[in-house]
C-alpha cells in the first residue's frame, strides 16, 4: 500500500500528525468531558455478548448500523476487559487510522505535500463535531471514515497508476462492502470513485474491455463478501435492511425505528443553516448557538476562497477536482432526497471532513505556489499563507477546549432532557443493589447505561418516555431479554431522569392503583420502590 503512495511520500510529517492527534485524543479522555449514554452502551453491550457467543448484524433493534464496531470493541473488551475507557480507546486507534488514511488519500490524490498536511491537521485537531462522534461511539462512524479514506485511496490508485492490478479491484470493492454494513453514508465515496473508474473501464479504457469487466467483477465480488451480513439479513428480515433506506420509518419487527419525515425543503434548510455550520465547527452539535462567531465568521470566508480556487483547478489535476466535487454534490442530494436529512446536527456530516481539508489545503498550497514566484521576501508569504489554514485549525482547537471546559462537555444529546450526566451512576447502581431493585422500568438513555456499568446485573425495561411531551416510541425498548425479565421480577422499580412531569404522572397513576410506596431522589434521578400490595400495572403513555 505504501509503494502505491508514490515516492516521496512525506512519511515523517504523517508521524508527527499523528503524534499530535495522539495528544489531543489523550488529553480529551483525560478531561472526563465525553458523556456515557445509552447508544455507546448497547454497542459495549453487544461486544459483551459477542464474546458469550452472540453474533450480532445490525446494532440492537434495528435494522441498520452494521455491527463491526462492536466486534472492534469486543476485541479490545478480550484484551483489556470490559469497561467505558476500553470502548473509548478502541475508538481513539480507530480514529488514529482514520488520521494515516486521510492523510495518505490527500498526498495520493493531489501529491502535495502541503495539502496532505493541511488535510490531517485539521482532522487531527477537529472539529467538536468529529471529535465527539469518533470519541463516543454510536455504532460505527470511526470504520465509515477510514474505510471511505481507503475507497478513495484504492480507487485513484486503480485509475490512476494501476487499472490492471487484480487486488486493488478486490480489496477496493471489499472496503466499500465492509462500508455499506457498517453504514449507508460509504455512498458519498464509493459512489463518486466509482463513476471514475467506469469510465476508466468502459468509457475510456485503460485496458481491454473484457478486462476491464474481470476487474469490476472482482470489486463487484468483494463488495458482497465485505457486505454478506447486511445481504443475509436482509433477507431473512424481508428487506427490512432495504426498507430503512426507502423510508424513513421501519415496518414490521423493527416499527418505528428510523428519524421522522421532514419535507426536502427543510432538510436543505437543515443542511444550509444547522449542518454546515457544524461541519465548520461554527455549532457544536448538541447546541443551537453559534461559537464564537467573530471568528467563525472569518473562517467562513476561508473556505468560501478554497472553493473558488477548487472551482478554478489550481494545482489539482481535473478528475481530482471532479471527485472532490462529486463527493460534495452527491452528499447534498443524498441528505435532501434521504431519511438522513431529517437530522442535521452533525453526525451524518462527518464524511465529508476530509474533503473538506483537502480542499483546505489546495488553497493554501495555492498560495505557497504564489509567493514562491515572486519577490522580494518569498519567504515570508510562504508564512503568510499558511495563516488560512493556522486560523481553521486554532478556531477548531479553541471549540474542543471550550467544549471540554464547559457545561454540558461534549454529549451526543441535542436534547437538555435526554442528556444525563454521568455523576451519580455509581450510586444509582450501588442503591439500586443494595435494595434489591434489579429490575424495573426507565426510560432508553438510562437503561442500557445501567445494564453496561452493572455488568447486566440490572436488567430494565425501556418502558418510560424521555420527552416532556410525555410521547412513547415502544421501539425504544429494543431488548427483549430485560423486557422479560423485568416482566418476571417479583420487586421492581420505576426510574425517572430530568423529567418532574413523568414523576407526577407516575405518582398519580400509583395512587389511583392504592399502592404505597418509597421515593428517592439522587441527582437528576427519581426512584420509586417498594411497592405494596403489588407492582404498578397498566401504566400507558400516548
Amino acid at each position: 500500500m505504501l509503494r502505491a503512495l508514490r515516492p516521496g511520500f512525506p512519511l515523517r510529517h504523517l508521524l508527527a500528525i499523528l503524534l499530535l492527534a495522539a495528544l489531543v485524543r489523550a488529553l480529551l479522555l483525560v478531561s472526563g468531558s465525553v458523556s456515557f449514554h445509552a447508544d455507546e452502551a448497547i454497542v459495549g453491550l453487544m461486544a459483551r455478548h459477542i464474546l458469550d457467543g452472540a453474533r450480532p448484524t445490525f446494532f440492537y433493534g434495528q435494522a441498520y448500523m452494521g455491527s463491526l464496531d462492536a466486534w472492534l470493541v469486543a476485541v479490545g473488551f478480550a484484551l483489556l476487559g470490559e469497561s467505558v475507557l476500553v470502548i473509548r480507546l478502541v475508538q481513539s486507534a480507530l480514529y488514529l487510522l482514520v488520521v494515516a488514511a486521510g492523510y495518505a488519500a490527500a498526498w495520493r490524490l493531489t501529491a502535495r505535500p502541503v495539502v496532505a498536511a493541511v488535510a490531517g491537521l485539521t482532522l487531527a485537531v477537529p472539529t467538536p463535531n468529529v471529535a465527539l462522534y469518533t470519541t463516543a461511539t454510536l455504532g460505527g462512524y470511526n470504520e465509515v471514515l477510514l474505510l471511505g479514506s481507503l475507497v478513495l485511496l484504492l480507487g485513484w490508485g486503480i485509475y490512476h497508476d494501476f487499472p490492471h492490478s487484480a487486488w486493488r479491484w478486490a480489496l477496493l470493492g471489499l472496503c466499500a462492502g465492509l462500508g455499506w454494513w457498517t453504514h449507508g453514508l460509504i455512498v458519498i465515496y464509493a459512489l463518486p470513485v466509482a463513476a471514475l473508474l467506469f469510465y476508466r473501464t468502459l468509457i475510456k479504457p485503460a485496458m481491454p474491455r473484457r478486462a476491464g469487466f474481470v476487474m469490476i467483477g472482482l470489486a463487484l465480488a468483494g463488495f458482497v463478501i465485505g457486505s454478506a451480513p447486511w445481504w443475509v439479513f436482509d433477507i431473512q428480515h424481508h428487506g427490512a435492511a432495504i426498507s430503512t433506506f426507502l423510508a424513513s420509518r421501519q415496518s414490521g419487527e423493527f416499527t418505528g425505528i428510523g428519524l421522522p419525515d421532514v419535507p426536502p425543503g427543510q432538510r436543505a434548510l437543515g443542511l444550509l443553516l444547522v449542518g454546515l455550520p457544524t461541519l465548520i465547527g461554527l455549532r457544536f452539535p448538541w447546541s443551537e448557538a453559534y461559537f464564537l462567531l467573530p471568528v467563525g465568521a472569518l473562517v467562513l470566508p476561508v473556505y468560501a476562497a478554497a472553493f473558488y480556487r477548487l472551482l478554478r483547478g489550481g494545482a489539482l489535476v481535473p478528475d481530482v477536482r471532479l471527485l472532490l466535487l462529486g463527493l460534495f454534490v452527491l452528499f447534498g442530494l443524498v441528505f435532501v432526497a434521504s431519511s438522513f436529512g431529517a437530522d442535521p446536527t452533525g453526525r451524518y456530516f462527518l464524511p465529508l471532513a476530509l474533503p473538506l481539508g483537502i480542499v483546505l489545503g489546495t488553497l493554501v498550497d495555492a498560495f505557497i505556489t504564489q509567493a514562491s514566484g515572486q519577490s522580494p521576501a518569498p519567504g515570508w508569504k510562504r508564512a503568510a499563507a499558511f495563516v488560512p489554514a493556522a486560523l481553521v485549525i486554532l478556531y477548531q482547537a479553541a471549540g474542543l477546549i471550550t467544549a471540554a471546559s464547559g457545561l454540558p462537555g461534549f454529549t451526543t444529546q441535542f436534547d437538555p432532557v435526554s442528556h444525563i450526566p454521568n455523576d451519580h451512576d455509581a450510586e444509582l447502581i450501588s442503591f439500586l443493589e443494595t435494595n434489591d431493585l434489579f429490575h424495573g422500568y426507565t426510560n432508553y438513555w438510562v437503561v442500557f447505561r445501567l445494564a453496561f456499568l452493572s455488568g447486566e446485573r440490572l436488567q430494565y425495561s425501556a418502558a418510560l418516555p424521555y420527552k416532556t411531551s410525555l410521547d412513547y416510541n415502544p421501539a425504544d425498548n429494543r431488548y427483549r431479554p430485560y423486557v422479560e425479565a423485568t416482566a418476571a421480577a417479583e420487586r421492581v422499580a420505576y426510574i425517572t431522569a430530568n423529567l418532574p412531569e413523568l414523576a407526577a404522572r407516575l405518582e398519580s397513576a400509583f395512587q389511583a392503583q392504592g399502592l404505597t410506596y418509597s421515593q428517592y431522589h439522587l441527582g437528576v434521578f427519581t426512584i420509586f420502590y417498594g411497592f405494596e400490595p403489588h407492582n404498578p400495572a397498566g401504566i400507558r403513555f400516548p
